[in-house]
C-alpha cells in the first residue's frame, strides 16, 4: 500500500488535505537543501559568519512577504544562490553612511507595504487579514533592523542584513510586476477570444 492510500483509506485524509502535507514537506525539504548547499559553498570559502545572518533576514522576510517563484528546483537553486553571492561578496563592500541607509531601508518598507505578499500559485491567495498581517509584519521586521542600524555601529553583519532587505525589496517589487503583467495579458488574452 502507498502513502496515499495509507493516508487516504486509513486516517481518512482527504486528497486536498494529502496534497497539502505533500507540498509542506517538499518545500520544508527543498529550503533545507537549498540553505545547505549555499551555506556549504560560503562555509568553504570562510564566508559563512556572513552567510547566517543574511539567511536569517531573508528567512524573516521572506516568510511574510514571498518574493519570486519558481517551478523547478535548480532555477531556484540557482536564482537563491545569486542573490546570496551578490549580497555577501559583492555588495556587502559597498558601506553607506547611516543616514543613506536608514533612508532606504525606509524605502523598502515602502515596497514591502505596497507589494507583500507574493505567493507561490501553488498556495491559496491569501485573504485580506493574511494580506494586512503580512504587510504589518515586513513592517516591522524591517523596521527593527532600522533600528538597529541607527543604534550600532556599522559592521559587515550588518550591511549583509542591510543589502539582503534592499535585494528583497527589488525582489518582491519585481515579483509584483511580473504578477501585474502576467494578469494584464491573460485579460487581453480572454477578450481577444471572446
Amino acid at each position: 500500500m502507498n502513502m496515499h492510500n495509507y493516508l487516504h483509506n486509513t486516517l481518512g485524509f482527504s486528497n486536498y488535505e494529502i496534497a497539502q502535507m505533500r507540498y509542506f514537506i517538499s518545500s520544508i525539504l527543498s529550503e533545507l537543501s537549498k540553505t545547505l548547499i549555499i551555506g556549504g559553498f560560503f562555509l568553504t570559502i570562510n564566508m559563512f559568519y556572513l552567510f547566517i545572518p543574511a539567511a536569517v533576514t531573508l528567512c524573516c522576510l521572506r516568510i511574510c512577504t514571498g518574493g519570486l517563484h519558481f517551478k523547478h528546483y535548480l532555477s531556484c537553486l540557482a536564482v537563491s544562490f545569486s542573490v546570496f553571492f551578490i549580497d555577501i561578496s559583492i555588495l556587502n563592500k559597498f558601506l553607506f553612511i547611516k543616514p543613506v541607509q536608514l533612508l532606504l531601508l525606509c524605502l523598502c518598507i515602502i515596497i514591502n507595504y505596497l507589494c507583500a505578499p507574493v505567493v507561490s500559485v501553488f498556495r491559496p491567495i491569501p485573504n485580506g487579514i493574511r494580506v494586512k498581517r503580512s504587510k504589518r509584519q515586513a513592517t516591522a521586521i524591517i523596521s527593527f533592523y532600522l533600528f538597529l542600524v541607527f543604534i550600532l555601529p556599522t559592521n559587515s553583519y550588518l550591511n549583509v542584513g542591510f543589502w539582503m532587505i534592499i535585494l528583497q525589496s527589488i525582489e518582491l517589487l519585481a515579483a509584483k510586476i511580473f504578477i501585474r503583467r502576467n494578469n494584464s495579458n491573460e485579460t487581453t488574452c480572454h477578450s481577444c477570444s471572446d
